[in-house]
């Protein structure tokens, strides 16, 4: 396990070093990857990932260290590089003029850039530039007020949302739990026999996998602050449930429901047993530690 996460580590220093920054989607075929919209394009999003594993990580290969700590480094300058003019995060910029993103909500600024936000804060330290720091509490005040009048419509989004929420909690920012709450009470509102939708307000909508963990994780977060009513609670175990009875004899989950031959999908898998083990904790009266809701995937 070290020694791919060392790879890991050597990978993404690689692809941060490249002139246009980290290509959202890597494929085996090479051609395929120069047709994908998302690699012509630097994603706050997908900095914020890589800086909260940086930040979180540890490395113990022959050099790595070091190298995790540069990865660090140049996740914070090219996010310094995506700033709107208040100071928040925008979405994305395009790697040239000529490139024409379609408009999605990973392409406009919007809420779920509360969770690059969350990380920042939860896992900043006195290494990272200051600027980094402003610029996520920026992103706090543009995009968390309110925030449970202007969710995405989409789920995912929406619960990156919450998700940054909890995690810049944690760093001392409690005056955004009215929104999260009700946020949540949205959310939790549209469940269906434990399932949520990927568009929570469509009852045809199709029940992936990481929507509904992403849903148990907060949702086991909140409870463990007893901030759930008894309606919100009973909820957990069937969402627990839900996603129990889709893990794989491998271990592995399918991205949705309905679908048995669809192939394993691996930020399903980290996401489900996240929320696993924080309804675990929650199911025998324990406390769910604050490590790990800075460690959100």
């Amino acid at each position: 396990m070290a020694e791919r996460r060392d790879a890991v580590v050597g990978w993404l220093s690689d692809e941060l070093n490249a002139p246009s920054g980290p290509r959202t989607r890597a494929y085996v075929d090479h051609a395929k990857a120069a047709s994908e919209w998302r690699n012509h394009a630097l994603f706050a999003f997908d900095l914020g990932m890589v800086y909260r594993g940086a930040a979180s990580g540890q490395a113990s290969g022959p050099g790595q260290p070091e190298t995790l700590g540069r990865l660090r480094a140049r996740c914070v300058r090219l996010l310094g590089t995506l700033l709107e003019d208040d100071g928040s995060w925008t979405s994305c910029r395009p790697n040239s003029p000529a490139v024409a993103l379609p408009e999605r909500w990973s392409t406009m600024p919007g809420p779920h850039l509360l969770k690059v936000a969350g990380g920042v804060l939860a896992l900043g330290g006195p290494e990272d530039d200051p600027a980094l720091a402003d610029a996520a509490r920026a992103t706090l005040r543009r995009h968390a007020p309110s925030l449970d009048r202007q969710l995405p419509n989409m789920s995912h989004p929406a619960l990156y949302a919450l998700e940054g929420l909890l995690q810049a909690d944690l760093a001392g920012h409690h005056a955004y739990q009215r929104e999260l709450l009700a946020s949540y009470r949205v959310l939790s509102g549209h469940l269906t026999a434990g399932t949520l939708g990927e568009y929570a307000a469509r009852p045809d909508s199709r029940s992936r996998s990481d929507v509904l963990a992403q849903l148990l994780r907060a949702g086991c977060v909140l409870a463990s602050r007893d901030a759930l009513d008894p309606e919100q609670r009973a909820q957990l175990p069937a969402m627990a449930a839900v996603l129990a009875r889709r893990v794989r004899p491998t271990g592995g989950m399918p991205f949705e429901s309905g679908d048995d031959r669809a192939p394993e999908n691996t930020w399903c898998a980290m996401f489900t047993h996240q929320a696993l083990a924080f309804h675990e904790r929650i199911a025998t009266g324990l406390e769910i530690p604050a490590r790990w809701i800075r460690l959100l995937v």
